[in-house]
């Protein structure tokens, strides 16, 4: 049999266990656990006491997520140069980190991205998102210290039982809205946005077709520069027409800035819609969207073409 040693110790919602094979730790409530066990894996364990759900996510400690029951054929499976380059491709995903933090806190740790995005793209709205998933993740903080439980963790009596209820469907809801929330933000924070190059366009040959055709790519570029440098972008005075500079950005406006008279010139659009916008700015403060700039300036579909073609929103 050999020799065995096995001791736990609890203090509320946190458990650290001793073994012959190391130390491991872990952290939560029935229906929500995250653990470090001792070979450096991290195991997230959420369920729905009562409902047979269960999710559960495996980890190295190099952060590479894995199933928890992995075929013996698939582990001693040779490495085709197909699936080496996959995987190579996989290892570099760029804020990757973004959605297994998430998913290895049971949400907990939501605030974490949010925080970072709004640090790189100098956004309120993301500063506000932080402060909400921090809020909310003290709340679940909060009730998994008053949720009662036994010597052995498990919650008992009913209102036991009905804050680990709630508390396993608070942390599905958590992880659910801040990755659908992250997807989309990964890629503007991380410049992910541009797909393959487009095909040349067939008219390129006209001289007026060309320089047009390279307008565009100016604004692609300089758009491209601005949401990943928004301090820079600022300097060089992008989407500025109003303000003396150097740097062309192939005509692009900066809705969150310039005047009425400016976004009707660069939109070619009515005066009266460019007072619009600019009134709904105010009311506002600043648009964090080109979508907002359509609902609340009332832009119709064809007209609203054209502003994306040359809208852009840097923070204020």
């Amino acid at each position: 049999m050999g020799f065995s040693y096995r001791k736990s110790f609890k203090a509320g919602p946190f458990r650290v266990t001793a073994s012959k094979s190391g130390i491991s730790y872990s952290a939560g409530v029935k229906g929500v656990r995250v653990t470090k066990r001792a070979n450096g894996r991290v195991q997230t364990t959420i369920s729905a006491p009562g409902t047979g759900l269960r999710y559960t996510a495996s980890s190295t400690s190099s952060g590479k997520q894995q199933s928890l029951a992995t075929p013996a054929a698939a582990v001693n499976a040779p490495v085709t140069g197909t699936s080496a380059a996959r995987r190579d491709r996989g290892s570099r995903r760029p804020g990757a980190w973004y959605i297994a933090i998430v998913l290895l806190s049971a949400g907990l740790f939501s605030a974490i991205p949010f925080a970072h995005a709004a640090a790189r793209l100098r956004r309120k709205d993301l500063r506000l998102r932080a402060g909400i998933y921090a809020a909310v993740a003290m709340v679940v903080a909060v009730l998994s210290s008053i949720t009662p439980h036994d010597a052995h963790g498990n919650a008992v009596g009913t209102a036991g039982r009905a804050l680990s209820t709630i508390l396993a469907l608070l942390a599905l809801a958590l992880m659910a809205t801040a990755c659908f929330q992250l997807v989309p933000l990964r890629r503007e924070v991380y410049g992910l946005e541009a797909g393959p190059t487009p095909p040349t366009h067939p008219a390129a040959a006209d001289p007026v077709v060309a320089a047009h055709l390279a307008a565009r790519a100016r604004r692609d570029e300089a758009r491209a520069l601005a949401q990943s440098d928004p301090v820079l972008a600022q300097d060089l005075r992008i989407g500025r027409p109003d303000l003396p500079r150097e740097y062309d950005d192939g005509g692009l406006i900066d809705l969150n800035s310039v005047p009425a008279d400016a976004i009707a010139t660069a939109c070619s659009i009515e005066p009266s819609l460019a007072e619009r916008i600019v009134a709904a700015r105010q009311e506002l403060g600043s648009f964090s969207s080109l979508d907002e700039v359509f609902v609340f300036a009332e832009v119709e579909e064809g007209t609203a073409a054209r502003i994306r073609e040359y809208g852009l929103l840097l923070p204020r």
